[in-house]
């Protein structure tokens, strides 16, 4: 297994070596604008390394296919490949709008169905359970589950090394509790990811050389979500509130943020704004914490992720102990969640700050 996470390394890490050396070259390919109301950096960048972790996971999955002839890695493959293609075609082109992108995350979603039979049959909620018995049911909540893991993680890619960070905390959990249910296809799987991540990682933080763009940030969501799918339908000792609190950090923020733009203020949720919980860290926060001028948008940038990466294990560490314990994982969701509100309402009411600087002169 760690050869299979080295080679993933090794193969992410010199695409986005010539991704970069390829934007130094000409400054016009597939840069990132940094205009927009969730834009904070400096300079054009390449918002194409998710190409990097992508190939990686391809070539991996081609030497398992190959030495192992087992076709599940490769279905498990070609299930991806709808949802990273029109999210790299936005990092390319800025052209495809959020709700094709969604429609293309369903699509993944049902390939993976009819591929590899990816579908909840349980939430360990009696009456919602009773309710999975109808398969229809249950496959429209899954792809909807897909789905929103996918945009997840994609909306939480705010910062250098945010969304490769946490998406590695999530991978560790889930390859962990796949290890001791001896799931050889989820456990490999989730290292091969994990290789493919950091040495993407490597190049975007601290200095964001290379931002993993929608391509990446989907495809990483989209791996999360299937496999915490099978996690759970082939193991009945795995609670189903496990992958959810692993998850919960992102899930929740894009939760949020659909009600706070759809409910409180009647906007589409897929207009872009400056209000994420992460960007107020980066706002207010962050210039408290480390005393850093507000023009130092590099410095600032490089500092809020560790913070938040702090906020996710909240999460993911009560889900590792407690895999299979549904009441406690219910429990602490409910408690994540309580107290991210709690977090974002000082924030927003300049509370938190005032009690920074009570403990930071």
């Amino acid at each position: 297994m760690v050869n299979l996470l080295l080679m993933s390394f090794l193969i992410s890490f010199v695409v986005c070596f010539f991704i970069i050396f390829i934007f130094a070259k000409n400054n016009n390919f597939c840069s990132d604008c940094f205009d927009g109301p969730q834009k904070f950096h400096d300079k054009p960048t390449p918002r194409i390394g998710g190409i990097g972790i992508f190939l990686a996971f391809l070539g991996v999955i081609l030497f398992i296919n190959f030495y192992k002839h087992d076709k599940r890695y490769f279905l498990f493959f070609l299930s991806t490949l709808p949802l990273f293609l029109f999210g790299l075609a936005e990092d390319i082109t800025k052209k495809i709008s959020p709700k094709i992108r969604l429609l293309a995350s369903i699509f993944s979603g049902m390939l993976a169905y009819f591929l590899l039979d990816v579908y909840l049959t349980r939430i360990d909620l009696p009456l919602i359970d009773s309710i999975f018995q109808f398969k229809i049911i249950a496959l429209g909540f899954t792809l909807f589950a897909i789905a929103g893991v996918a945009n997840a993680i994609n909306i939480i890619d705010g910062y250098n090394g945010l969304a490769a960070v946490v998406s590695i905390l999530i991978l560790l959990a889930l390859g962990y509790v796949g290890y001791k249910v001896r799931d050889e296809f989820i456990y490999i799987l989730s290292f091969v990811l994990i290789g493919g991540i950091a040495g993407f990682f490597i190049w975007n933080y601290p200095f964001g050389k290379i931002f993993l763009g929608d391509g990446g940030a989907y495809f990483i969501g989209f791996t999360i979500a299937v496999l915490s799918v099978l996690l759970v339908k082939r193991h009945p000792q795995v609670s189903p509130w496990f992958p959810l609190l692993a998850v919960v950090y992102p899930v929740f923020e894009t939760v949020f943020s659909f009600y706070r733009k759809k409910i409180l203020r009647s906007k589409s949720p897929f207009t872009p704004d400056g209000l994420h919980f992460h960007m107020l860290v980066y706002k207010r926060v962050v210039p408290l914490i480390y005393n850093i001028h507000r023009n130092e948008r590099l410095r600032r940038n490089s500092a809020t992720s560790p913070l938040l990466w702090l906020i996710c294990s909240f999460g993911i560490i009560p889900a590792v102990i407690f895999w299979q314990n549904t009441s406690v994982l219910i429990f602490f969701s409910i408690l994540f969640c309580w107290v991210y509100v709690w977090l974002y309402r000082s924030i927003v009411r300049f509370r938190l700050g005032r009690m920074i600087k009570k403990f930071i002169p």
